[in-house]
Order: structure tokens, then C-alpha cells, then sequence
């Protein structure tokens, strides 16, 4: 259920409905709807979407639906359980360590 998600991912980034709702100048009240299963139109799904970080179809869907193959999706997974705090360190980390093997990888391609 949209509402249930909703307060699901905002609790998971300190924060709360009202309060998101506030800081996008949205109407509080609409919550009174999506607890009774409906949905924001368009346009809201998009900014609630951007504001935490996320897509439409986990709102909607609570899933991706992308191309993304599975060991992408589950990268994605893991990068959004991350803490918020931690989600530089974790970038940053990957890259160093995507350079490492692409570096690896073109010194052995050179040795053949």
C-alpha cells in the first residue's frame, strides 16, 4: 500500500509524511486519502519521488521496474539501505575500487 511505504521510507530518512509534505508546500491533508489506498496524482508521486530519493514505481509498486538486471538491482538495494551519512563513503569506496580492477584488468590485457 502507497501510505504504508511512504511512512516506511520517510521514517527511514528521519523524517516524517507531514513533515515532507510541509517542506514541499504540499496539503497535509491528502494523507487522509492515500490511507484509504488511493494515490497522489502525478505530478505529487514525482516530487515525493525526488524529495526521498527514490522512484514512482517503489512508491506505487514497492519494487523496481527498470532493466536493471538482479546484481544491479540488489547494488541499488544495498546503496539505499545505506545510511544517508555513509552513502559518500560508499560511492567513493566503489570507485576506488572499480578503478583498481579496470587498472588490474588493463595490465594484464598489456602482458598478453
Amino acid at each position: 500500500m502507497f501510505y504504508e511505504r511512504l511512512k516506511s521510507i520517510c521514517k527511514e530518512q528521519n523524517t516524517s509524511v507531514t513533515a515532507m509534505l510541509k517542506d514541499l508546500k504540499l496539503s497535509t491533508s491528502s494523507t487522509g486519502y492515500w490511507k484509504k489506498g488511493n494515490l497522489p496524482n502525478g505530478e505529487v508521486l514525482a516530487q515525493i519521488a525526488e524529495y526521498l530519493h527514490t522512484s514512482i514505481d517503489y512508491l506505487i509498486f514497492g519494487e523496481y521496474r527498470t532493466n536493471l538486471n538482479e546484481e544491479q538491482l540488489k547494488l541499488l538495494e544495498l546503496y539505499e539501505s545505506t545510511p544517508e551519512r555513509a552513502k559518500y563513503k560508499v560511492l567513493c569506496d566503489f570507485e576506488e575500487i572499480v578503478n583498481l580492477e579496470i587498472e588490474k584488468f588493463a595490465k594484464k590485457k598489456e602482458a598478453v
